[in-house]
């Protein structure tokens, strides 16, 4: 699982007189924007799972395994997301509910369908495979596909980002999960909890740089306890004010609390860097009542 960055930190000589130079920090280190473009390429594009090498089948109704190295790349994505947007990113995978998830994702791919509440009547129903999607963010993708369809959160019954909250829940250290070569269950309920590095406020896309590959049309904004239902938000671009729509302040039962919004005509696309200043005010029952953040977009 390749969750550590390794930073090779260059250094300047400059001889001048036969005198060496000291280099300064900048010179030193490497930038925000480098350290977000390695990330990406090694952690994200990393991750990237043509076939998680299931062992299942449908038809006889065996859930099967996936080695490994998916088991990995899973975690290692999960890890991605979570410390761009500021939290920690040594989330681990609880192994002993793996068969449990084995079972769920194989009946969403015997059945061709998700249902959190799966009956009897399914194709390779079981008790143990109906806890589960009873627990469990669900996808029709397999493994690292589908975590980020989870952070994405299309379609019109998930306003609230339900899946990508679950991912982002500030006190998560574990997960678990199950993958076929078509679908996904990915534990988020009944899991490990305890992480104490939370950052004043969770937002995706962060605070910072983002590959475009990786904006999404649904923006969120996630403090724990706060209080969203008089929030406001407002985004400034290269040429003035967003348009937005605010498209969800939910029931505070998924995760985080969270005020989620779309906004109009963002450029994902340029070949050079888009900046977006957002706004969130009238936050109650939380240590601001205003908080402003900067993204900026980036071609790696």
């Amino acid at each position: 699982m390749k969750t550590k960055i390794f930073l090779i930190l260059p250094f300047i000589i400059i001889i001048a007189s036969c005198k060496k130079e000291t280099a300064t920090e900048e010179e030193m280190t490497l930038s925000k924007r480098d350290i977000a473009v390695m990330d990406y390429n090694e952690n994200y594009l990393g991750s990237e799972l043509e076939d998680p090498e299931w062992t299942g089948d449908t038809a006889t109704c065996i859930a099967g395994t996936v080695p490994q190295s998916t088991h990995d790349k899973v975690i290692n994505r999960i890890n991605y997301f979570r410390r761009m947007v500021g939290l920690n990113d040594n989330t681990t995978l609880d192994a002993s509910q793996f068969e449990k998830y084995q079972e769920t994702a194989l009946m969403m791919t015997a059945n061709v369908k998700l249902d959190h509440y799966p009956d009897i009547t399914w194709d390779c129903w079981s008790e143990e495979g109906a806890n589960g999607a009873a627990t469990s963010n669900l996808a029709y993708n397999h493994a690292t596909d589908a975590v980020t369809i989870f952070m994405e959160d299309p379609g019109g019954g998930n306003y609230n980002v339900g899946h990508r909250r679950w991912i982002l829940y500030s006190t998560s250290t574990q997960f678990s999960y199950g993958t076929t070569d078509k679908a996904m269950a990915l534990g988020v309920i009944g899991v490990a909890r305890g992480n104490t590095q939370i950052p004043s406020y969770i937002a995706y896309p962060p605070n910072g740089y983002i590959p475009q590959q990786l904006v999404f049309p649904r923006w969120s904004f996630s403090i724990p306890g706060a209080d969203f239902s008089s929030a406001d938000v407002t985004m400034n671009g290269p040429n003035g004010n967003i348009d937005l729509d605010v498209v969800s302040v939910p029931a505070n039962n998924i995760g985080d609390n969270t005020i989620v919004w779309e906004p109009v005509e963002i450029d994902d696309t340029s070949l050079e860097d888009v900046s977006y200043t957002v706004t969130v005010s009238g936050v109650k029952n939380a240590s601001q009542t205003s908080y402003n953040y900067t993204v900026d977009i980036i071609n790696p």
